[in-house]
């Protein structure tokens, strides 16, 4: 985030990132690894003028009263602007994606429904193994009970039909009383049995998704995934195919338990009926199966996989448009946005229409095949029926246990289409954990064939930049009086693993306060990104205070859903003040009060700290403290920069770093939050473009435009603020900028 432009003025939210050249200011992504940051727009002269063109545009009228009294100096401007524009989507066929690619990876139908067991078994064999085996036991001794109830009906159905045949009313009666008995012990078995198996379900989808939770959010593997843009929308791998693929995978469990016990109660049925029967069923099935997997099988399942994908960017369009409605309102652009959705319908449709075409395709084959079963049994059986050789109910029977075990024997082309969901579920489940295992440097049972993602990352980082490795880091020593020291670092970008700049070396002690300063794109952000550790390809070391130790506020702001008590104390848990997440958190709820470690006259004490003391009070009728609000709309850009700074408050560091965190802030505001920060923290890294902040640093460090590797980049200069003033005042025009 190096280039901030006034929303104000209209102009769109845009920095020179040293990898992409111009793009959109930071996402609330990046906010949420630096914890904390803020908006664009000034906040005293910004805000009115912002104010007044929603006024003439029209857009106040669409803001709530109640909301919009309580919406600061600038109206409740959020902080992000709109992404640049991009042109309407347009389908062609080189567009679309091969049918039969998944993931990148050529859809295998059988080799992938064997690594869908394999992914059970994580749950059967994790850490919840024991009461997951036991509901399972449980859910299987059901099935059990309830199949060998069919049996008896079938008996019963039987004994009926013959009674009918033969016009024996006791035998009928008879029949009659024991299947009202069978429907007695029906009723609250199948009841039992439906419950237990939404119970298997809905503990193994809890567990899957904590556990891909758990994942996701270790050790910046949410910044790493967008960073590398590997992978396609990774929140609906971990909600929607977590709760698919379980669903899939349990039914598709208790169809095969199921049809095995029937199939083994029905053998010796159709056994003793007719033998001949049974092996033409054997033969039938073998048939059936073959023509449907190779027909059908990689089709569909690349099919379903582009769907869900496909699906997955048309929400997350509509859902980047609300996040934005204000932007786009000012801009005018909604109908660019609409152009937008109706090209990801289009796509989404295409896909849909080409799964429906094969789906049509396969239940005219299976169609066929099913009808088929309705003759097949009478016409081999009857005529030892008409021989006299069985009786009427017989054949009734014959026709029940072939198709029961044929049914048995069929459940590929029963539930092909549920197979080809749960294989392209598997698949996509199953990359993100080979992604995630990798980023932590763990491997699952899944995916230990497959290289980690990080050792792929490094490898093409060190082909791309030569001899980029990692940065080493270390906790530093405060003992002696560091805070902060870098020696011979070279920061390379993740992606092209371009150069930044190399050899960097200082080493920042108490008292210390270094302002960075140099053009955009010169890499100044990208200094906090390693200190942070967030971007590790390079060289050098870095000695840093440890976690709790310091504080990263980026320019945009993140702003969690919850109460305002719940913005104070992030980037704490809603369970624990130390933010950790716990797969044992099993009382988690979603938005609870959080109380914590700081109790009200701290947090009270941190808002009037950072002039936001009316706070409480402006929403004392939603509940002060505890009002859950949308706060990213509701405070204003510089509200939320001085939300982060009182928890920069609260939390009170050893060493604060400050990616442009005054930006949306009047010189006031900037003043007050600097001075109260110098008196919090021993040492201070900023990054900014203004030069009202010199008067806050000791020391500068300063971009020289030069040549890095022969591909630009440039080298750094540190000096005392003294020297970089006098630098400024020989400058031609004297302003820090021009110098740049």
């Amino acid at each position: 985030s190096e280039d901030a432009r006034a929303r104000a003025r209209g102009g769109a939210n845009i920095e020179e990132d040293p990898e992409r050249g111009p793009v959109a200011a930071p996402s609330s992504t990046e906010s949420l690894i630096e914890r904390g940051g803020a908006g664009r727009e000034p906040e005293t002269t910004g805000g009115q003028v912002l104010g007044a063109l929603k006024a003439v545009a029209g857009f106040n009228n669409l803001v709530a009263p109640n909301v919009a009294s309580k919406m600061g100096t600038d109206d409740g401007a959020k902080g992000n602007a709109a992404k640049g524009a991009k042109p309407p989507l347009r389908i062609n066929k080189a567009s679309m994606e091969n049918d039969e690619v998944v993931d990148g990876r050529q859809a295998e139908f059988w080799p992938t429904l064997l690594r869908a067991l394999k992914l059970a078994k994580i749950y059967y064999y994790g850490d919840q193994k024991v009461r997951a085996r036991v509901l399972l036991s449980v859910m299987l001794v059901l099935c059990a009970l309830t199949t060998g109830l069919m049996v008896v009906f079938s008996y019963v159905q039987r004994d009926m039909m013959t009674a009918l045949s033969d016009k024996n009313q006791p035998a009928f009666y008879d029949a009659i009383n024991r299947y009202i008995i069978i429907i007695v012990i029906a009723a609250p078995l199948f009841a039992l049995y439906n419950y237990v198996q939404n119970l298997v379900e809905l503990e193994w989808r809890l567990w899957l998704t904590r556990l891909l939770v758990k994942k996701y959010f270790s050790k910046h593997a949410y910044f790493a995934l967008k960073a590398e843009g590997t992978m396609d929308n990774p929140d609906q791998r971990i909600c929607e195919d977590a709760r698919n693929y379980v669903q899939s995978c349990n039914g598709l469990l208790l169809a095969v338990a199921q049809k095995l016990l029937s199939m083994g109660a029905f053998f010796g049925v159709l056994w003793s009926i007719s033998p001949t029967l049974l092996v033409f069923c054997f033969g039938y099935s073998l048939f059936g199966t073959i023509v449907t997997t190779r027909l059908f099988g990689s089709k569909l399942m690349g099919l379903h996989f582009q769907a869900l994908r496909r699906e997955a960017d048309l929400r997350f369009g509509l859902v980047r448009a609300r996040e934005h409605a204000e932007s786009i309102a000012l801009y005018g652009g909604a109908k660019r946005e609409a152009a937008a959705a109706r090209g990801f319908l289009a796509i989404v449709a295409a896909v849909l229409l080409r799964k429906i075409a094969w789906s049509r395709n396969l239940a005219l084959f299976t169609n066929a095949y099913e009808f088929a079963t309705f003759a097949l049994p009478s016409l081999i059986i009857a005529p030892r029926y008409f021989a006299g050789e069985v009786e009427f109910g017989v054949v009734t029977q014959a026709g029940m246990a072939f198709r029961t075990v044929q049914g048995a024997l069929n459940i590929i082309i029963g539930r092909f289409e549920q197979l080809s969901g749960l294989a392209a579920e598997t698949e996509r489940l199953e990359r993100l954990f080979e992604l995630l295992d990798g980023l932590d440097g763990t491997a699952s049972s899944t995916s230990q064939k497959m290289s980690k993602a990080d050792e792929v990352m490094r490898e093409m980082n060190e082909i791309r930049a030569g001899r980029a490795g990692t940065i080493a880091r270390s906790v530093v020593d405060a003992s002696g009086g560091d805070e902060l020291a870098l020696e011979k670092l070279a920061v390379f970008t993740p992606l092209s693993g371009r150069e930044l700049w190399r050899d960097l070396s200082l080493t920042l002690q108490a008292g210390d306060a270094l302002l960075v300063v140099g053009p955009s794109g010169c890499g100044k952000s990208s200094l906090l990104r390693a200190v942070a550790g967030v971007w590790t390809t390079g060289s050098g070391a870095i000695a840093a205070p440890a976690a709790e130790d310091s504080v990263f506020l980026p320019q945009a702001p993140y702003m969690p859903l919850g109460t305002l008590r719940a913005q104070l104390v992030f980037p704490a848990s809603v369970s624990d003040e130390e933010g950790n997440f716990d797969e044992d958190d099993e009382g988690e709820t979603l938005l609870p009060r959080m109380r914590g470690d700081f109790d009200d006259a701290e947090l009270y004490a941190a808002l009037d700290a950072a002039g936001l003391g009316d706070l409480p009070e402006r929403f004392k009728a939603e509940g002060g403290l505890d009002a859950t609000m949308e706060w990213s709309d509701v405070l204003s850009a510089g509200e939320q920069q001085r939300i982060a700074f009182a928890r920069l408050f609260l939390r009170k560091p050893r060493c604060a770093f400050l990616d442009e965190a005054t930006s949306a802030l009047d010189e006031r505001n900037e003043a007050a939050m600097y001075e109260r920060i110098r008196g919090t923290c021993a040492a201070v890294v900023s990054v900014g473009h203004r030069s009202t902040l010199l008067k806050y640093h000791t020391l500068a460090l300063r971009f020289e435009p030069g040549v890095v590797n022969g591909g630009g980049g440039g080298t750094w200069t540190l000096m005392r603020t003294e020297e970089y003033q006098k630098s400024l005042a020989r400058s031609p025009s004297g302003s820090m900028f021009n110098v740049f």
